[in-house]
């Protein structure tokens, strides 16, 4: 019968390849919106990003975070959206934790847009923990009617 060995001493964890795996999705399904992989951090708020005729619509789920933790910058076509999730207070020693589900730490997610974009107006609003963002495109990447005058030959 073959040695194997036990999961402890495999060189990677179920929670690496669930990694991988999240970010080759995200590479494949990401609709002309570049959002960096999680560079190391050991969570990242989940978001959804949909495009609108006129300008992006940024939505993060930050159950937990307070507004002040959180920076929204814009460069160019590209947006960070960084804050930090607070640990809550260490419980007294006479209390035994008996799971820990929750992440906690600092995050930092950038998207890329494939146009541009009217940084100047970007806006974001929170409320019950979401964070939204609304990321206006540049009038030249809306397109625009040409009107068709006739001419008298």
């Amino acid at each position: 019968m073959p040695n194997f060995p036990f999961p402890s001493e495999l060189p990677f964890s179920m929670q690496d390849v669930r990694g991988e795996f999240d970010r080759l999705i995200d590479r494949v399904m990401h609709g002309g919106v570049n959002t960096a992989p999680l560079d190391g951090q050991d969570w990242a708020p989940r978001i959804d990003v949909v495009e609108h005729p006129d300008a992006y619509h940024i939505r993060v789920e930050l159950p937990g975070v307070a507004a002040a933790d959180v920076d929204v910058s814009i460069l160019s076509n590209e947006i960070t959206i960084k804050g930090v999730k607070m640990l809550p207070d260490e419980p007294p020693e006479s209390v035994r934790r008996l799971r820990s589900e929750c992440r906690y730490g600092s995050f930092c997610r950038r998207f890329t847009f494939a146009q541009d974009v009217e940084d100047k107006t970007v806006s974001a609003s929170f409320k019950a923990g979401v964070l939204t963002v609304k990321v206006p495109k540049s009038p030249q990447t809306k397109g625009h009617k040409v009107q068709v005058r006739a001419v008298d030959e």
